[in-house]
């Protein structure tokens, strides 16, 4: 029940991406654990690769709070990786169970596809179960979404003639191959296609269902795509290897190999979103890599990644492995190479039910293992229920309750940045979150407001500068820069004060040359893809520039003519 609970409240919570989620599921697998450990004296352990690897992984994530970009966040990260280790933990003490859970799969799938369908037809509901037009299900993310129901058909494949009656079995692979359409997956899609014709092959005795039954699946599924609006089946149908999308992810991945290399050991959990702007070269923000071999190595170290997707290639590569794990594994090993879906709890999860778990060997629990495991548990569970309470409010919008939950949470503090009433509030504001993590170009661009409000030039063009530098694809910080100087030329030469209306002016005329830097900087892939840098200011920036130019030299010259 622990096992399967668990499961379904990832699934069902937005598929376990927030950490609150995690959060949970590290109490209740935590508190059961103790109950158990408590109430026995022997417990069932997997000596093998998994354990190995996700030890390894989950030391990962606690370790890189140490050197992280961002300690506070790295914890976060830590929580949130944690309940895989723990599931593991508990699904060796039940292993029996686990074609049930791989059972329950499909249903939950075809459920969820359903009611998220229906959802979308209501119109202050569809916000909750689709993006862009494109079926999310409850995971609020097209992609992932539709690679778990792809694992899902999978099931549903190998089990017709076998648990289910062949109409249950046909009726949730119908509606998983819609979801699939609905998602506007084409990375998914093509694996779709792969995946069906491979079962085809392997799967001899089910070819006559198979065969006319995919013809008509593809069909419906693509007549209900088209109903909806047929946004998903035009992305579908706009599959190319040029597409900005594809180009964007081997972005991603190019600029984040140089991170990797410099930082092996790890950023911590945001590390990677917080420095992207300093290496990236084109114009693109995201949180994560869409790769999840390099956003582990990202997070975690390079050696956490290595082991975590070795085991998995064991099991896929193992003797003990049936052909359904196999397919499995491997249509998840290879969609993660394309996206973040480790990033929802549900689908690390939904893995560990696959890989090959052998080696159970049993250990002895003696009193001191019971006292150690208790005091650890409950140091855990400590330090779970703040940060998901936090990560819940931050979710929710709450900003000041999820500091007042956990001071380290910088995303709520980079939020708070915007709220903030007085230019002493939002000093503060930033210098707290530059204590932490000096990476934060919001902070320092909040910080230069404050010290402009208070009429510091000198540390308003120094935190202004600094923020530039630390994102210089940010378009929008050049002409607030701009905007700002032009104004304090304004008053300084309301002022009489040429000389600092000189040192503005000057500053305000080597934007362009910063501005013309990006082109340098930028990749070919950066000029490739839909969103490109901008290199030059407005045309009505320049010629004010020019104007003030000229003000600043009448002036001079009306000074020197008096003196």
């Amino acid at each position: 029940m622990v096992l399967a609970g668990v499961l379904i409240l990832a699934g069902i919570a937005g598929g376990g991406y927030f950490v609150y989620v995690s959060a949970a599921a590290d109490v209740i697998l935590l508190c059961m654990g103790l109950y158990r450990i408590l109430r026995t004296d022997r417990i069932l352990l997997a000596w093998d690769g998994n354990l190995l690897a996700l030890g390894v992984g989950t030391a990962g994530f606690l370790l890189s709070t140490c050197w992280a970009v961002d300690s506070g966040m790295a914890m976060m990260g830590f929580i949130k990786f944690l309940p895989v280790l723990l599931y593991l933990l508990f699904f060796c003490q039940r292993l029996e169970q686990r074609e049930q859970l791989v059972d329950m799969l499909p249903v939950m799938g075809s459920m969820m596809t359903l009611i998220s369908f229906l959802m979308m037809q209501v119109p202050i509901w569809r916000e909750y179960v689709s993006v862009s037009g494109r079926l999310a299900g409850f995971f609020q993310y097209p992609n992932t979404y539709a690679i778990f129901l792809l694992v899902c058909f999978i099931i549903s494949v190998y089990e017709i003639g076998r648990k289910k009656p062949l109409w249950f079995s046909l009726g949730c692979m119908t509606l998983l191959l819609s979801g699939i359409f609905m998602s506007g997956s084409r990375t998914v899609f093509v694996l779709t296609v792969l995946t069906a014709l491979a079962l085809v092959l392997l799967k001899k005795e089910i070819r006559r269902v198979m065969l006319p039954f995919l013809a008509l699946c593809f069909l419906a599924a693509a007549a209900v795509g088209v109903w909806t609006g047929g946004n998903s089946i035009l992305r579908l149908v706009q599959i190319s290897a040029h597409s900005s999308t594809f180009l964007g992810r081997i972005l991603y991945a190019r600029d984040a190999v140089s991170l990797i290399l410099r930082h092996p050991f790890g950023l911590g959990y945001y590390g990677y979103h917080f420095m992207q702007q300093e290496i990236q070269t084109g114009v693109y923000s995201v949180v994560n890599v869409h790769n999840e071999l390099l956003q582990f190595m990202l997070d975690a170290g390079v050696i956490p990644a290595l082991f975590f997707y070795g085991c998995v290639l064991k099991s896929i590569f193992s003797h003990g492995t049936c052909m359904r794990n196999k397919l499995v594994l491997t249509v998840l090993l290879l969609h993660s190479l394309f996206d973040y879906d480790f990033q929802f709890l549900v689908m690390l999860l939904v893995l560990l039910l696959f890989l090959d778990i052998r080696s159970l060997r049993e250990m002895k629990v003696t009193p001191s293992v019971k006292v150690f495991v208790s005091f650890i548990a409950v140091i855990l569970i400590l330090t779970a229920i703040p940060l998901g309470c936090s990560g819940f409010c931050y979710s929710r919008g709450m900003y000041r309750q999820a500091l007042n939950w956990y001071p380290g949470n910088t995303m709520a503090e980079i939020m708070l940045l915007g709220e903030a009433g007085t230019a002493e509030e939002l000093e503060d504001l930033a210098n707290s979150i530059l204590l932490r993590n000096h990476h934060v170009a919001g902070a320092y661009s909040a910080r230069a407001r404050a010290a402009f409000a208070k009429g510091d030039m000198e540390g308003f063009i120094r935190d202004k500068l600094t923020a530039i530098n630390l994102a210089p694809y940010q378009y929008e910080e050049y002409l607030d820069y701009m905007d700002s100087l032009f104004l304090a030329m304004d008053q300084y030469l309301e002022a009489q004060d040429v000389g600092s209306a000189q040192m503005c002016l000057k500053r305000a005329e080597a934007v362009p040359v910063l501005l013309k830097e990006n082109e340098t900087k930028t990749s070919r892939l950066g000029w490739e893809i839909r969103d490109r840098p901008e290199t030059k200011l407005p045309p009505e920036y320049l010629k004010l520039l020019g104007k003030k130019k000229r003000e600043i030299n009448m002036q001079i010259s009306a000074e020197k003519g008096r003196n």
